[in-house]
């Protein structure tokens, strides 16, 4: 007996230890972080980018460099039988990790998921993590150059992962090691393959590995079991299921399986276990007759997205990116480009969810690299962007190379010919277009393209992908909004056999401000607004054209561009605090489920004009899914409009001070605005304050400090307005812009610098006696732009006019003020002055400020007027 107990405790000591469950633990606490060069230390957690400020002052570019982070990670795990990995979620745009002193690896590319194994490394106690990034320019790894930021840092989650010896694999491309595809779909079945990659260190003699398809509500579909003879290191299994009567996942019904798959030991005990989400779905892009889902026709409309927020830069906390989607979902839109590179698994996740069909894509921005390793490293970036993002149904196109002919001849940049250019262009694209179609051929590829037609068919680019994206700003950034249809319809002749796809179309606005008159890049919301108008009855109209993605649902970040708010790109549906602008209520009356009403400018809090007549009457639009709609100011109704293309027109008569505006649909939805109307009397003898922009027809909020500068005026007697002087423009390659656009230094409120009358004599105000303060505000916005010009003639290609000397001397009711004024000698170009005078006006003089040239014209960019007795 004693004999025979100790033979069973021995063979107790051989039994396998049941395999410990995978698991993750955050690592993004507690991080110290320094910049190289730089002594100085802090600490800080992930996400993280080291640009959040830095790309919004007023010095020109930001940091691009290597950034240091270290941290003693403490493991008190039980570390036998585990493999140890640690797997970034995204860094720009090059990182390289040191464990214990040891290099662990290191990986290119700003916005793809990697992982290293580090089991070997570490050590239970404490163990020192040290990371390098380096956002530096790198002609081997994209983006070269492109209209937005190239934040640096770790902005997204960092994780160790605990596996058992034998897993599902973490490692392949860093996705989760399952793809999931459907590969015939009728109503009575759907046929799923799945492939898996297995990572097996201990040698079994059999395992099995079990797959199982759940229901959208959870019951078991069907459940796979098979056997592994003699597994051992890397392997792929492919698995064939069938799901009877499928329920198809579509945007209006986002049906989602899930997969659940279990490595299994000889005895059937679980050694590992993964859980997938996917969707049965069938769907195909016509050259002629658009986009079809599930066998029926669906014009695919929506908005691209960048990643990033006021303030942090990209690293954006979790409910960030699920907010984005929600907004376009919320707008009625079903499909979302993710620009222009993969962005936080989050997002697609979140399309699964909502049923928002989509496309991402690789970096590849305005022009490819120089460098040898340029074209492998991309074909690595399509490869993780494709596994990473295998198994969403929303998933329909990998795309790459946005606008990489748009550069004025970028074959010069490294000595190239033309034709080079457009041989390495081709090359790389194909290289990448191989690899996407070898990793999955069920879904298409497209090259977003600009403008520039005889470029991509001489190059013969425009043959390698499935799709032809085009991004157009007819009506922005050059010419008008009647070529946009003609234009279309020469796409279609050019590129016969492609699908069509808008990938970028839109207008800068800042949501400040305003104009009843809006003229291209004025930068109002109403003429963005306009180019809205008149895109879209066009898109729809084209059957050919498979859909259309506004540039952008949101503003983001652009450190090298000026414009009225420097710094960013102000295309957005929403700002980049993601505050809805009216462009994006029209899409809402529009796409949108409804019932739905919106009245226009619900951002614009405070308004303000001339009195005539006792009120100031603006026009207000209401947006509505609604065929009519009824606006009520101050309880009193203003009549009942018909709706037409989302929207109606009303002529408001604001009063002075609060103004309550109530919008009624016909179809039941309420909407309430409050107004602070700030009405210049026409009895000037009532005046307190008055804010004017020169050489404009722009209204501004000036949110910050809660006023509303207006539009000037020519004066009149008895009122206020400028005597003399032209409205100055900005000379561009596509003609004179209503607005300067470089970034004016010491200021936030650039608009109010960036117009201005030139040769101006007079501005007068026949204002009563009293106490007033003036407060003039000047910049001279000749001379060169600071900082590197954009690479690209987005709006900022300023024709720079003869720079001459400009003094004037300004006077108030006959005193100097101001004597041989010369704003660039005394401030520079483009930088924001501000000169206050308190004035006492006697004997009905009213108040008169004379500008006396010496040299050039005199100019006036904006004037405030306060009474304050």
């Amino acid at each position: 007996m004693n004999r025979l107990l100790h033979i069973l405790l021995l063979s107790l000591l051989f039994i396998p230890a049941a395999a410990a469950p995978r698991y993750a633990r955050s690592i993004n606490d507690n991080w110290s972080f320094h910049k190289e060069g730089d002594p100085v230390m802090r600490t800080l957690s992930f996400p993280h980018t080291w640009n959040a400020q830095d790309c919004t002052d007023d010095e020109p570019g930001y940091w691009r460099g290597v950034g240091w982070y270290e941290r003693t990670v403490p493991l008190n795990d039980d570390l036998s039988g585990k493999r140890v990995f640690v797997r970034f979620e995204g860094a720009n745009q090059e990182l390289d990790l040191w464990v214990n002193g040891v290099h662990a690896g290191n990986h290119k590319g700003g916005y793809t998921a990697f992982i290293f194994e580090i089991g070997s490394l570490v050590r239970s106690g404490a163990n020192q993590f040290r990371i390098k990034v380096d956002n530096s320019h790198n002609e081997g790894i994209p983006p070269m150059s492109a209209d937005f930021t190239f934040f640096g840092g770790i902005y997204r989650d960092v994780s160790l992962l605990f596996l058992p010896e034998n897993h599902i694999s973490v490692t392949h491309y860093a996705s989760d090691g399952v793809y999931i595809s459907t590969q015939e779909v009728s109503a009575e079945k759907a046929s799923v393959k799945v492939e898996t990659h297995l990572s097996i260190e201990r040698p079994e003699k059999k395992l099995f590995l079990e797959q199982t398809v759940l229901a959208p509500d959870g019951s078991v579909v069907s459940t796979v079991r098979q056997r592994l003879n003699k597994p051992s290191g890397e392997m792929v299994v492919t698995t064939d299921a069938t799901v009877p009567n499928p329920q198809l996942w579509d945007v209006e019904a986002p049906q989602c399986y899930a997969l659940l798959t279990r490595l299994l030991d000889a005895k059937g005990n679980e050694i590992d276990a993964q859980r997938n989400s996917f969707g049965i779905r069938t769907f195909r892009f016509d050259p002629e007759k658009g986009f079809f889902l599930n066998a029926r026709p669906l014009k695919l409309i929506g908005t691209n997205r960048h990643q990033d927020f006021k303030g942090i830069g990209n690293a954006l906390p979790d409910e960030m990116h699920l907010r984005d989607v929600r907004l376009l979902k919320e707008m009625g839109g079903n499909f979302l480009r993710i620009a222009h590179y993969p962005q936080d698994h989050l997002v697609s996740d979140e399309c699964d969810r909502l049923g928002i069909l989509s496309c991402v894509e690789i970096p590849v921005v305005d022009r490819i690299g120089y460098a040898d390793d340029f074209t492998q490293n991309c074909v690595n970036m399509a490869r993780e962007m494709v596994y990473q993002s295998y198994n969403h149904p929303s998933m329909i196109v990998w795309a790459y190379m946005n606008e990489v002919m748009l550069r004025n001849k970028p074959w010069k940049e490294d000595g190239f010919s033309q034709q080079e250019y457009y041989r390495k262009a081709k090359d790389c694209a194909s290289a990448i277009d191989a690899a996407i179609r070898l990793a999955d051929p069920s879904r298409p590829t497209m090259i977003p393209c600009d403008s520039s037609r005889k470029r991509y068919k001489e190059s013969g680019l425009w043959e390698v992908p499935d799709i032809i994206g085009l991004n157009l700003y007819y009506g922005w950034y050059y010419r008008t909004f009647d070529h946009l249809a003609p234009a279309l319809d020469e796409y279609h002749a050019l590129y016969p056999g492609k699908s069509l796809f808008i990938t970028e179309y839109g207008a800068d606005g800042d949501s400040r401000l305003h104009s009843f008159e809006p003229e291209c890049h004025d930068y109002t919301c109403e003429y963005a607004l306009l180019f809205h108008k008149k895109y879209f009855p066009v898109i729809l109209e084209k059957a050919y054209i498979s859909g259309a993605t506004v540039w952008n649902i949101n503003d983001f970040h652009s450190e090298a561009r000026g414009f009225a708010v420097p710094h960013f790109n102000l295309k957005g549906l929403t700002t980049v605090e993601r505050i809805p602008k009216d462009s994006y209520w029209f899409y809402t009356a529009l796409l949108g489920k409804g019932p739905f009403v919106r009245i226009g400018g619900a951002d614009w809090k405070i308004r303000g004009g001339q009195a005539s007549g006792g009120v100031c009457v603006q026009s207000v639009e209401v947006f509505t899914s609604a065929s009519g709609v009824e606006l009520s100011l101050n309880g009193k109704s203003l009549g009942v409009k018909p709706v037409a293309n989302g929207f109606a027109a009303f002529d408001v008569p604001f009063t002075a001070g609060e103004n309550v505006l109530e919008a009624s649909a016909s179809d039941g939805a309420k909407d309430f605005q409050r107004v602070d109307f700030r009405l210049v009397p026409e009895d000037l003898s009532q005046f307190r304050e008055i804010s004017v922009l020169m050489g404009t027809r722009r209204f501004f909020e000036d949110r910050a400090e809660g006023q509303v500068w207006i539009p000037e005026q020519e004066y009149r007697a008895g009122s206020w307005g400028y005597v003399g002087g032209e409205r100055a423009m900005q000379k561009n390659s596509g003609g004179n812009r209503p607005a300067f656009e470089p970034d004016i230094a010491l200021t936030d409120r650039d608009p109010i610098f960036q117009t201005q009358r030139a040769g101006i004599e007079a501005f007068k105000a026949d204002v009563p006696d009293g106490k007033y303060i003036v407060y003039l505000y000047f910049a001279d916005l000749t001379g060169p732009y600071r900082g590197t010009p954009m690479p690209y003639g987005l709006g900022n290609d300023a024709i720079p006019g003869e720079v001459t000397e400009r003094v004037f001397s300004v006077r108030i009711n006959g005193t100097t003020v101001l004597q041989d004024f010369n704003i660039a000698e005394q401030y520079g170009y483009h930088t924001a002055v501000v000169q206050r005078f308190p004035v006492e006006v006697e004997a009905g003089t009213g108040l008169s400020v004379d500008f006396v040239p010496s040299k050039g014209l005199p100019v006036l960019n904006a004037i405030r007027i306060i009474r304050y007795e």
